[in-house]
């Protein structure tokens, strides 16, 4: 993962049982809610990339 130089505040609207259901796992993966979204977008974007090569 890239080094964190800077952050900002994202804010999205999802539906409250997606919100519940990504509070569960990211519970079950020992790590906050922001952690846990931090880490699907930087999987997600990372697959991409690899697809792309």
């Amino acid at each position: 993962m890239p080094e964190r130089t800077e952050s900002v505040k994202l804010q999205i609207q999802i539906p409250k049982t997606l919100k519940e259901n990504l509070e569960e796992r990211a519970q079950e993966a020992g790590v906050t809610l922001n952690q846990y979204l931090l880490y699907l977008m930087v999987k997600a974007v990372d697959k991409q990339s690899d697809e792309n090569r």
